[in-house]
């Protein structure tokens, strides 16, 4: 995801990667189109100059604040899914609910927070999301809440979190073998095998 100070969203961006796992299964939407798709929205949504990061991994300093933190906390499968056969693959869904950790920190934190929150069970986040090409829709949103955030220079920053609740489904591709064709062939029964008396 890397460092977004003062990025936009790209109106209309479509989001779709397919990342292959081992055994030649293909997963999608992948964890990365996931987080990417998210990012754009906190994007569209926060004031202008905010930058999103990812939470975890993302081997970069902290931006100057304001800033928001996005991370994949929680995975929870919400049915047996089911599945459907193309030509060469039997695909497996999974709609599953995903925890995202969001943590904003600097001045206006708190006022960041609400409006994410307000907007998240909004048409405007299931119309956005829509956009990304992913099936990827909100659910639910969990109580924003102040947390301690001390910079390397041991001051306080406001930080508040929230846990965005989301529903994806997630495709497993697996590689099948079909007989698409079969050849017929007819034996004479007397001649090969002939009857015995």
């Amino acid at each position: 995801m890397g460092e977004g100070g003062g990025d936009t969203a790209a109106s209309g961006q479509s989001v779709t990667v397919s990342a292959p796992t081992e055994g030649g299964v293909v997963e999608s939407p992948s964890e990365s189109a996931v987080c990417a798709a998210l990012r754009a929205w906190l994007l569209a949504v926060l004031p202008a100059g905010v930058g999103v990061v990812a939470g975890q991994s993302n081997r970069v300093a902290p931006p100057l604040p304001p800033f928001a933190t996005l991370t994949l906390a929680g995975r929870e499968r919400l049915s047996s899914g089911g599945w459907r056969y193309t030509a060469t693959t039997r695909d497996l869904t999974m709609p599953t609910q995903l925890s995202v950790l969001v943590r904003l920190f600097g001045p206006g934190a708190g006022d960041m927070a609400q409006r994410v929150i307000a907007l998240w069970r909004d048409m405007q986040a299931a119309d956005f999301l829509s956009a990304q090409g992913l099936a990827l829709f909100p659910l639910d949103v969990q109580g924003a809440h102040q947390s301690g955030f001390a910079t390397a220079e041991h001051q306080y920053e406001d930080c508040w979190e929230i846990t965005l609740l989301a529903q994806v489904t997630f495709i497993l591709s697996i590689p099948q073998d079909f007989a698409t064709t079969l050849p017929v062939l007819t034996i004479g029964a007397d001649a090969a095998y002939p009857p015995q008396e």
